[in-house]
């Protein structure tokens, strides 16, 4: 009879290769301690600073004996876990394909595997396994190994020490190894009956901060859950405990949640000062800043341990911080949230990929995430509504405290004034309610402008992301035309289609870094006021301008003063500040009888009396046609198609940073030239 044989370089691939992070060998052998009901499982590394140490891998669970080794531990690609019998403990095992194992016990040249089992007291069996003597093998199965019975006065369990480790663990990989298990299990749940250790300094360190929990000091918590029918619900708390909102599933979902029956628990942090002086905490903000840096964003946990990716540091896969950069004002982000998701998965529904990183992405598991997203999609609208409540309210109540501040004012004057002086002191209230209300009424003005822009700058981010799919397409089917003209016609292909296709190449790439513009520009984090390089944000427009600059042919020459000028406001202000005044000489090239050859662009800075002197300057033919105290007006241009708004935003920029902004019809250069200068940080 025949049957087939395998290479030792087999165990290679299902070891190494497979799953190649020596960190998840070891936790899928954790694992294995989990589903033999251990309630306590350590790992020691001896001397794992430079390679040849050891590893030992010891749990208190049921042990195995001889049949269970033979027919369960050795055996590859089979698990006995696969039938999903409950454990003595009702646990439901986790493992499955018995690969996971082979990943953490090929990180070195020998294993000892020691183990007691429960029905068989005072008795313990041991394997040895050399992995040298597969390399001498033709097949895996030529080399056996013989299983030891010796008597012990330990108890049950079973210990696994791995030899001559083949990489060294840096203070970093232990670090990261102690934070894996320490999530593993839940540090969260006190009822969680398992608890794996590391016998290492480092582990003490992470713990400490791991066990912190600092729950009480979240500004929300969210509590929801999806049934065995597919029926969710959710509620969402304020930090005293109090219900805020609650929802049925049919404000979730017009459709049942074809999935596992799951339970998501979040707590949402707002890491200002004013709310946790709120709390009366003796928390700081950077004491929870560093916790949730360790163990925040949304864990999944699959019959009580943690599946690995999800929730790591940069794994967003909920989606978290995408939707907070489109709406920040009611969107958590993964470093302000610490959330789990918990499913129990008797059926199998869920199933784990075979490199054990996450699970196939099929109806069940897509369908989980589509319960996860849309709770969190209705959080944000029910606190969206809440905000815009408020909202109205202040606006009601401002109307109302203006009418009463007014009758107060005028109480005041009856009662207090005296007669011959009333007249002058009403005067003067009447003045001041004329400039207040001029100043309102600018206000409003303004409003209605920005919101216009703020219309054209998202519509043309959409427009912009939108142009990429048909630029894209475009730089394809030159791909093509290249590739068959080349295949079609040889030499004569270079003298009849190359120089066109050449273009069709370089305009598809204009095209899509133009596209990128306005994506760039509408970053939030730009608005967050702080500290602002001057330099660096000069060097970053320019940068960006690039294939605007050379489609106009125009040069830009920057001068920059000695050392680094820094501002205090908002790279979004400075941003607006310098690309108007670089948009409006790009179009001063381009009015009738404008330069076509020699164009010049300089940008240089200065530092004068705690200012930091920024001048744009051109060689085109300056401001004509328009008075120099109207540029500043908004709709005022010289520009067919412009729109004006470009100067009054510049004039509105540099007065939020405190700064002022002077012109000259014709500079240095012979164009325009404009001369900003704003307030140095510490000047």
């Amino acid at each position: 009879m025949m049957h087939f044989k395998f290479s030792p370089n087999i165990l290679n691939r299902l070891g190494e290769e497979l799953i190649p992070n020596p960190d998840q060998g070891i936790i899928e052998l954790v694992k294995n301690s989990y589903d033999a009901d251990a309630s306590e499982c350590t790992v020691e590394l001896v001397n794992t600073n430079a390679i040849g140490g050891s590893m030992i891998i010891s749990d208190n669970g049921d042990g195995m004996d001889v049949s269970a080794i033979s027919e369960g531990w050795l055996v590859l690609g089979r698990s006995k876990k696969a039938a999903r019998e409950l454990t003595s403990l009702g646990r439901l095992p986790v493992g499955d394909k018995g690969l996971g194992r082979l990943a953490a016990l090929r990180q070195g040249s020998q294993v000892i595997l020691k183990t007691r089992p429960k029905h068989e007291p005072g008795v313990e069996y041991s394997l040895r396994i050399n992995w040298g003597a597969f390399e001498q093998a033709d097949v895996v199965e030529d080399v056996t190994f013989n299983v030891q019975k010796n008597s012990t006065d330990k108890m049950q369990g079973t210990d696994i020490q791995i030899n001559h480790l083949k990489t060294k663990f840096s203070r970093r990989d232990i670090k990261r190894l102690a934070k894996e298990l320490l999530l593993l299990a839940d540090p969260f749940n006190n009822l969680v009956a398992f608890r794996p250790k590391l016998i290492a300094p480092e582990f003490s360190d992470i713990e400490k901060q791991v066990n912190n929990a600092y729950f009480e000091n979240a500004e929300y918590r969210l509590k929801a859950s999806v049934n065995t029918e597919g029926i969710a619900e959710a509620s969402f708390l304020d930090w005293k405990g109090d219900l805020i909102f609650h929802t049925k599933h049919n404000d979730l979902s017009l459709e049942l949640y074809k999935t596992v029956p799951a339970e998501f628990e979040l707590w949402v942090f707002l890491l200002n000062p004013q709310n946790f002086s709120a709390k009366n905490t003796s928390v700081s903000i950077a004491e929870v800043r560093d916790w949730l840096s360790e163990v925040g964003n949304i864990h999944l946990y699959h019959r009580g341990l943690r599946v690995k990716p999800y929730g790591d540091q940069g794994d967003d896969w909920l989606k978290l911080n995408y939707t907070r950069a489109r709406n920040p004002e009611v969107r958590p982000s993964t470093s302000t949230v610490i959330g789990r998701i918990i499913v129990n998965d008797p059926n199998d529904l869920l199933i784990q990929k075979t490199d054990r990183l996450g699970f196939i992405d099929n109806e069940y598991f897509l369908e989980l995430k589509r319960f996860a997203i849309e709770i969190l999609d209705w959080m944000a609208k029910e606190r969206l509504k809440e905000i815009e409540n408020k909202r109205e309210i202040v606006k009601q109540e401002s109307t109302y405290d203006v009418t009463d501040a007014k009758t107060l004012i005028e109480e005041i004057i009856e009662a207090e004034v005296p007669q011959e002086s009333r007249a002058k002191v009403r005067k003067v209230v009447l003045q001041y309610e004329s400039a207040k209300e001029r100043e309102t009424q600018a206000l409003r003005e303004d409003l209605q402008l920005y919101r216009s822009l703020a219309t054209a700058g998202t519509t043309a981010a959409v427009f912009a992301h939108e142009s990429g799919k048909p630029v894209t397409l475009i730089k394809k089917l030159a791909e093509r035309i290249e590739k068959k003209g080349q295949e079609l016609l040889g030499k004569l292909y270079k003298n009849s289609l190359e120089q066109p296709v050449g273009k069709l190449y370089q305009v598809s790439n204009s095209l899509l870094r133009f596209s990128s513009f306005p994506l760039h520009l509408l970053k939030r984090e730009k608005r967050r006021t702080g500290v602002v390089d001057v330099h660096k944000v000069l060097e970053d427009i320019i940068e960006l301008f690039q294939p605007f600059l050379i489609d106009g042919k125009i040069e830009i020459k920057m001068v920059k003063v000695d050392g680094n000028p820094f501002i205090h406001g908002s790279t979004a202000l400075l941003e607006a500040i310098i690309i108007n005044l670089l948009t409006n000489t790009i179009n001063a090239f381009n009015v009738d009888g404008g330069r076509t050859e020699g164009r010049i662009v300089m940008i240089y800075t200065k530092i004068r009396e705690g200012y930091v002197q920024i001048t744009v300057l051109d060689n085109g033919l300056g401001i004509r046609d328009l008075k120099i105290d109207e540029i500043w007006l908004p709709g005022r241009t010289t520009q067919p198609g412009g729109t004006g708004l470009g100067l009054t935003i510049v004039k509105d920029s540099v007065f939020d940073l405190g700064g002022k902004v002077q012109v000259v019809a014709k500079g240095e250069i012979g164009g325009a030239e404009f001369i900003v200068e704003l307030p140095l940080v510490g000047g």
